[in-house]
């Protein structure tokens, strides 16, 4: 049944995109250790050989559908930005709706993304440290350019990067938690209003935090004016 070299078609690229569809469903459903290349074929129609041919292995195939699927997120919802021109404060409050209403609302309406996602976070594979360096990272650090800028310092500092993750930590609580949630209350929002609500509610908080910091940060030394 599996041919040494791919079967003739006409539509190569439909073969390719079946083998990826394929794919995508088995890795979400049995992670990568577990995922068979014959289970992906044979729901793609397609034979092992051509695995080889258009991604080179098992590891590649992997690759493409995982880091894929986060970059035509990112192409199609990219996150929020200082360079978009609000005030820091407005910007932080901005990434904290982008963030909940993805993690809340669009995860939840792709849930072969999700299931890749969770078993990269139970065994991670040789694409996670390329996830964090092409999507995480840059996420992060936008972040603590936000911060920084809320407190009115000039660059990044530990403290910076500290409050990224108490921030997201306040965040993804909301879908790691769910289940504590919704039984100790408010349940976790499930409608656009409700995401904004939530995020508000963040947003007023983190703010306020962020704001008393400023105010406890020393004034800088004024310098003496040189007599004459």
């Amino acid at each position: 049944m599996f041919n040494s070299t791919p079967s003739r078609e006409h539509d190569a690229e439909a073969r390719r995109e079946r083998l990826l569809k394929a794919a995508a469903a088995v890795f979400a459903k049995d992670g990568f250790e577990k995922a068979s290349l014959r289970a992906i074929c044979l729901k793609a129609k397609a034979n092992v050989a051509s695995v080889k041919y258009y991604f080179g292995s098992k590891e590649g195939l992997y690759r493409e559908v995982f880091l894929s699927s986060c970059a035509s997120k990112m192409d199609k919802d990219p996150p929020v930005t200082l360079a978009d021109g609000a005030s820091p404060e407005d910007t932080l409050r901005s990434w904290i709706h982008h963030l909940l209403d993805h993690v809340l609302l669009k995860r939840a309406a792709n849930p072969v993304k999700s299931q890749l996602m969770a078993h990269e976070m139970r065994e991670p594979t040789h694409c996670l440290n390329e996830f964090i360096k092409l999507v995480v990272g840059p996420f992060h650090e936008e972040l603590q350019r936000i911060i920084a800028a809320v407190l009115g310092r000039k660059k990044v500092d530990e403290d910076c990067i500290l409050y990224c993750h108490h921030i997201i930590g306040l965040c993804i609580h909301y879908d790691h938690c769910r289940v504590f949630v919704d039984r100790l209350g408010p349940p976790v929002p499930k409608t656009a209003p409700e995401v904004q609500r939530l995020a508000d509610n963040i947003a007023d908080f983190v703010l306020g935090a962020l704001t008393s910091r400023r105010a406890a940060q020393p004034k800088p030394a004024s310098r003496s004016k040189k007599q004459s």
